[in-house]
């Protein structure tokens, strides 16, 4: 409940930071109070036209747009929800988003996975050959010829060729004197043919499609080298910061075609900032391999997901999937391949798959358990004969959302907070080393366990006790950072609805990872290692999740974060074609637990939100 009537909240993505403000302030002075870095040349004079924002929220109460504004702003822009920030004015909630051009710096992301070597046999190979030339004796056609000349030199048969590469095929036999190099897709399909002395190489794309994220990563096909890597926050946030929001947004053919453009439009800004930093060109990517839980999956190949959001949640396709990238409007080579790989189930995806591919968990002898921690959270249980998987509906609370000062990982967000239990001093580190502007997913664990630890969070996730400050009405709140050391100048704290996100979000995962086990009959003490993967665990610290029981009290030597292995899967995938028949065998493999069906699912989430370990043990414990 907002205390005053003359102020108002604005939500700020990618960054998911919410702030109160000032009702009648501009857009430009409400986003600087709250310590949020976006491009203004002009000093707000409304002048320039850079300061642009898009309304996704709310735009009912923002001021109607001046003569000034219209000026600047081409009325196509405008009726796009465009508007600019220095003078635009505030008259109740609203919600924006602020596009790359106008920001400042870029949200923290983990593209770094698990470095994991396979032997090199990329889908895409080059070939030179020599063919015969046509005389009168020899009337085959020039693509028969180039057919023949293939097979003859790699004994495959059934070849087939990209029709834009055919119809330029006779002009360059002939200008290369019927010796050419060859770009082959899977021995069994040509890709294009050039100069057999071209010096151009042959480069791959790995995608990794997430909820939050989207990252790619340029990858050379000639020795495996993983060249470039890059992400941004998936421009489907526009609508809803969950898969279920997205899901029930996409009611219509013509929304799920909105949702699938923001992706592909998405991943092509990435292809084209990847070409630019490696000094290559776009048109000798050959191949794209993708990965995405179930949702992105759907929505990347434009397939309707509204069966996901229903019982039984059964997924359109499961099996992997080649398509012509420029079917798909990733602009590319005009022969390129993407290949998606398989998913599981309604919730758990390819990059469930890609984990397991990346951690080879199917190939250990003893149990090993996988988190891979977001707004939608995988739980995998599995070793050598045996995989089990899960999707727990953890919210975006890890990502900074729904909490009071919270904002993802980014210049300026508290990532890390140490609280002296004697005299309850705060110690923090900032994303930067910048002035504090809120606190992210690790920086929230953090805070709740240290005073969890300290006795100032009750097992029921009650704020009592030393340091805690009572605002009346339940709104207590516990001040990590005061204003006078903020980029905004108000204090950053943690309040009493904050702790009760956390506690649903970690309820969520410790849920997942109980019945995963009991449906494995697995013990905790059978567990030999436990990876944390994603951004969030990456960055997470393994004490902190276990002193909320976010996850059982395993040692902390077993615990291993291991980065984006989601990516590293869809690279492996990309450098080798037996790789993309492991994780075929993966997913037919995988066991999908559903949650919701389990017969105690109410009763151990219900103990599963306590911050305390004796609850734990009495019912979730093995």
């Amino acid at each position: 409940m907002r205390l005053m009537e003359d102020r108002a909240e604005l939500v700020v993505q990618p960054m998911g930071l919410r702030g109160d403000v000032a009702k009648g302030s501009t857009l430009l002075g409400s986003l600087r109070s709250l310590g949020v870095p976006i491009t203004s040349p002009c000093a707000g004079r409304g002048t320039c036209g850079k300061c642009l924002v898009k309304v996704i929220g709310g735009k009912e109460d923002l001021s109607t747009p001046s003569s000034a504004e219209r000026v600047l702003i081409s009325d196509t822009m405008l009726e796009k929800d465009y508007r600019l920030a220095c003078l635009a004015r505030l008259k109740g909630d609203v919600t924006v988003l602020i596009p790359p051009e106008s920001m400042l710096g870029r949200p923290q992301m983990v593209t770094d996975g698990l470095s994991v070597t396979v032997p090199l046999n990329p889908a895409v190979t080059e070939w030179v050959v020599e063919l015969e030339p046509p005389t009168v004796h020899d009337l085959r056609s020039d693509l028969k010829r180039l057919f023949d000349a293939i097979s003859r030199d790699l004994a495959v048969r059934g070849l087939c060729a990209d029709l834009e590469e055919a119809r330029s095929l006779p002009s360059k036999l002939r200008r290369h004197g019927w010796k050419v190099k060859v770009v082959l897709w899977q021995a069994r399909k040509i890709l294009e043919v050039g100069s057999p002395r071209a010096q151009g190489g042959v480069y791959g794309l790995a995608v990794d499609i997430g909820t939050t994220k989207l990252a790619t990563y340029l990858v050379n096909l000639r020795n495996g080298e993983a060249l470039v890597a890059t992400s941004i926050i998936n421009p489907q946030i526009e609508w809803g910061e969950d898969v279920i929001s997205r899901i029930t947004y996409s009611k219509d053919a013509r929304r799920t075609r909105r949702l699938r453009r923001a992706v592909v439009e998405g991943i092509n800004h990435l292809a084209e900032e990847c070409c630019l930093r490696a000094g290559v060109r776009r048109t000798q990517i050959y191949e794209v391999t993708v990965v995405g839980n179930t949702a992105m999956h759907h929505f990347f190949l434009g397939l309707e997901p509204r069966t996901l959001g229903l019982a039984p949640y059964a997924p359109v396709v499961q099996d992997p999937i080649d398509e012509e990238a420029r079917r798909l409007g990733l602009r590319l080579n005009r022969a390129a391949n993407v290949h998606v790989l398989p998913v599981v189930a309604g919730f758990v995806g390819g990059d469930a798959v890609a984990d397991i591919l990346a951690t080879r968990l199917h190939e250990q002898a003893g149990w090993q358990l996988l988190f891979d921690i977001g707004t939608n959270t995988e739980v995998v249980l599995g070793r050598k004969g045996a995989l089990y998987a899960a999707s727990c509906a953890s919210g975006p609370a890890f990502e900074g959302a729904r909490i009071k000062h919270g904002m993802r990982a980014a210049s300026g967000a508290i990532e890390h907070v140490k609280v002296e239990p004697e005299t309850m001093d705060v110690s923090y580190h900032v994303i930067d080393d910048e002035k504090p502007r809120g606190v992210c997913g690790s920086g929230v664990i953090d805070a709740v366990a240290q005073l969890v630890q300290a006795g100032a969070i009750s097992p029921s996730g009650r704020m009592v006790g030393p340091g805690v400050v009572e605002r009346g009405q339940g709104m207590a709140e516990f001040v990590i950072a005061p204003g006078e050391e903020t980029a905004s100048g108000a204090a950053i704290t943690l309040t009493q609805q904050d702790v009760r996100e956390i506690q649903l979000a970690k309820a969520a995962v410790l849920t997942g990872c109980v019945i995963v086990m009991r449906e494995a009959q697995v013990a905790i003490e059978e567990i030999e290692r436990v990876y944390m993967a994603g951004a969030f665990g990456s960055y997470v610290r393994p004490e902190s999740a276990i002193a909320i029981m976010m996850i059982p009290k395993f040692p902390i030597r077993m615990i291993q974060a291991v980065g984006n292995t989601a990516g590293a899967g869809a690279r492996i995938a990309l450098t080798s074609v037996e790789a993309r028949k492991e994780a075929e065998m993966i997913a037919r493999a995988t066991r999908y637990v559903e949650l919701h069906t389990f017969p105690e699912f109410q009763e151990l989430y219900v103990k599963a939100l306590s911050f305390g370990e004796t609850r734990i043990a009495q019912g979730l414990g093995g």
